[in-house]
């Protein structure tokens, strides 16, 4: 009994109930991102109400994190709030798997699942690098796991979809969903510090600092040309005569590419800090799209696409590292929501309808040598605006 009790505080210990929400997240999203769109095209619905669906939860992420931030760090709520989204998660997808047929009640629930959800990931950041703060490690160590469990994810969820059906996709997510609601009931919660109330003058002064939303501005546009990526690559490969078991391959590696990045952040954050490495990542997204650009041979772009973890990871990493390090200890959920909703809501918004038209116009190598444009214009920013070293600011 004593062994069993000893293994359940050691898998639930603070860094490795961090470790497995990741792993449970990120499985969940493992499920859903890749199957949305069959989902959506299996229960009859046309091109138009697909994409007002699907283009729900980057408008949930770019308006509602800010406001759950302010929430989290005012209050002291951070581990409350995750556990309620998580728990709205697993209700909500039941409901939807349950009114498949009825368009409007799933474009309602849809919505109520894109604001449940939006504020996740800028929480369990903020716990994490509290935690990575006050005990030392790296975020990447601990967020590795998500990466890890996106891939077995989206691999297993595939073949059990293959079996249920794919109409089954919200049973099976509310199921995933499950996993990460327990193990945030064991996270790490807020030390006093960081528990102090926010003054309403503070929230002013904290948008009012020029540095902060600088750097934010250009993570957006340096993140928005992923919108290429996320959004397109399959589409440009499959006019080139790509097969989709093998643009399925190129995804998959790519997110396993992440791994040895995210593992080794750490390090690299220790030699080269957060903006060198952001600018690191942003430059080889730079090769990336010109590649995609420049050849339209599967081979090559496949190589290229084993890019995506030093440039999406890397740049992932030091961005919210920086934005961490830059605002008030009390402030750090405030901060990373406001990252979040502006690069992965906003940012992916405005860059996916902006690509579309692009794509639509200029084919895919004039898409993505506009994203080389864009991302090199996001370097420029970064090296003559930002400083190497992000000093707290002082509220």
């Amino acid at each position: 009994m004593a062994g069993k009790l000893t293994l359940s505080r050691n898998v639930f210990s603070r860094p490795w109930s961090m470790k497995l929400f990741y792993l449970g997240y990120f499985s969940a999203m493992g499920v859903y991102l890749p199957y949305l769109g069959l989902y959506l095209g299996a229960v009859g619905l046309p091109g138009t109400q697909i994409g007002l669906i699907a283009s729900m939860f980057p408008l949930a992420s770019m308006l509602m994190p800010p406001l759950w931030g302010v929430l989290s760090d005012h209050f002291g709520w951070r581990k409350q709030l995750l556990i309620a989204a998580l728990l709205a998660a697993v209700i909500t997808s039941l409901l939807i798997w349950q009114i498949t047929h009825i368009f409007v009640a799933l474009f309602i629930f849809i919505i109520v699942l894109a604001i449940a959800i939006s504020p996740t990931i800028p929480l369990a950041d903020a716990i994490t690098l509290q935690w990575v703060g006050e005990h030392g490690g790296s975020y990447g160590s601990i967020r590795v796991y998500g990466s890890l469990g996106f891939l077995i994810a989206a691999i297993v969820a595939g073949s059990i979809l293959n079996v249920i059906g794919v109409t089954s996709l919200f049973l099976l997510l509310a199921i995933v969903f499950c996993g990460p609601l327990l193990t945030s009931f064991f996270v790490p919660g807020q030390n006093k510090v960081s528990m102090a109330r926010i003054k309403g003058h503070e929230l002013v002064v904290l948008l009012r600092d020029r540095t902060l939303l600088l750097f934010i501005v250009l993570c957006m546009i340096g993140y928005g040309t992923f919108a290429a990526y996320n959004t397109f690559f399959g589409l440009y490969l499959k006019s080139l005569g790509v097969s989709t078991s093998a643009i399925g391959l190129a995804s998959g590696l790519a997110s396993l590419s992440e791994l040895p990045v995210m593992m080794l952040s750490g390090i690299l954050m220790k030699r080269l800090g957060a903006r060198w490495l952001l600018i690191i990542g942003l430059s080889v997204a730079v090769v990336r799209w010109l590649a995609y650009a420049t050849f339209t041979t599967y081979p090559i772009l496949f190589a290229f696409t084993l890019l995506h973890g030093i440039s999406f990871a890397s740049f992932y990493v030091a961005a919210i590292t920086f934005i961490d390090q830059r605002v008030p200890i009390h402030m750090r959920t405030t901060g990373q929501t406001l990252f979040y909703g502006t690069s992965f809501g906003l940012g992916t918004w405005a860059s996916t309808n902006l690509f579309g038209v692009l794509y639509e116009r200029l084919h895919g190598s004039g898409m993505y040598f506009v994203g080389a444009a864009l991302c090199t214009a996001s370097i420029v920013g970064l090296l003559l605006l930002i400083p190497r070293k992000p000093a707290r600011a002082d509220l």
